[in-house]
């Protein structure tokens, strides 16, 4: 049960691009489409996006209380560069980036560097790279820009999703202006100026349906406050067998005192 949903190979008909788990030395990576139970014991996952070619990693990052009683489990996005784990087989070892290159995903015939994978408007960049690449607007807020998940944790059952994602194009800017003749561009004597601009902002969000969700709140109360309830009925019932014995060994030490006295009022009669 827990090995269902693990992608082992992918290959892709658009674009000359094949993948294998083998190739990041047993890290798990799950298709995106299979429920993974037991939640508790994983506080990350990658899923794969074939979209792009690549796993996204999600982290666990806290409980909350929805869907009226449900304790789901928000997981986070995190764009990870496999390519350079210390320990492939850890994904913690692994670097947080703020753009993945996805150029060879999109298609076979753009050179490297040219496509970028980021979070809608490079929310949780640094300030170098915001700096190098000239990134320039509003302040994003993980509201409104962050790529949040929730799962309900016994069944893995994802009750919502919010995907926010960017595709970026990195460009040259060459700072020349029009000629006199207005039919040419003349230098400007100006260095050009590389810049990564956004071509598409991906805004999705995922319900399940009402149906579903009264369904899995029966389920997961049941097993929450099951634990609870089966502790409570022990320790009911060991206090209910120390009572029996209880009663049983004071009647038996008052059988045994009848029965004495019964024997002296015997002896003195004779």
């Amino acid at each position: 049960l827990m090995e269902k949903g693990q992608v082992l190979a992918f290959t892709n008909e658009d674009v000359p691009f094949t993948f294998s788990t083998e190739n990041l030395h047993g890290t798990v990576i799950y298709d995106g489409l299979t429920s993974i139970p037991m939640l508790y014991k994983k506080p990350s996952l990658n899923i794969f996006q074939p979209d792009f070619c690549r796993p996204i990693n999600v982290r666990h990052n806290r409980i909350l209380s929805m869907f009226e009683g449900i304790h789901v489990h928000e997981y986070v996005m995190k764009l990870i560069d496999f390519s350079q784990c210390t320990n492939p087989s850890d994904v913690n070892t692994c670097p947080e980036v703020d753009k993945l290159d996805v150029s060879k995903c999109i298609s076979a015939s753009l050179p490297e560097k040219t496509i970028f994978l980021s979070k809608a408007h490079f929310y949780g960049s640094n300030d170098k790279t915001k700096k190098q690449l000239n990134i320039k607007g509003f302040t994003p807020t993980r509201d409104q820009h962050e790529t949040l998940m929730y799962f309900e944790p016994y069944s893995g059952t994802p009750l919502r999703a919010h995907y926010r994602l960017q595709l970026n194009i990195e460009l040259i800017i060459d700072p020349m202006i029009e000629s006199e003749s207005g039919s040419d561009l003349e230098p400007t004597g100006r260095e050009g100026v590389k810049r990564l601009v956004p071509i598409l902002w991906i805004d999705q969000e995922v319900h399940v349906n009402r149906t579903t969700i009264n369904k899995l709140r029966m389920v997961h109360l049941a097993l929450r406050y099951g634990q609870t309830f089966i502790i409570i009925l022990a320790i009911i019932l060991i206090i209910i067998i120390i009572v029996i014995i209880e009663v049983v060994a004071r009647r038996m030490s008052k059988n045994e005192t009848n029965e004495r006295a019964n024997r002296y009022i015997i002896l003195w009669l004779l």
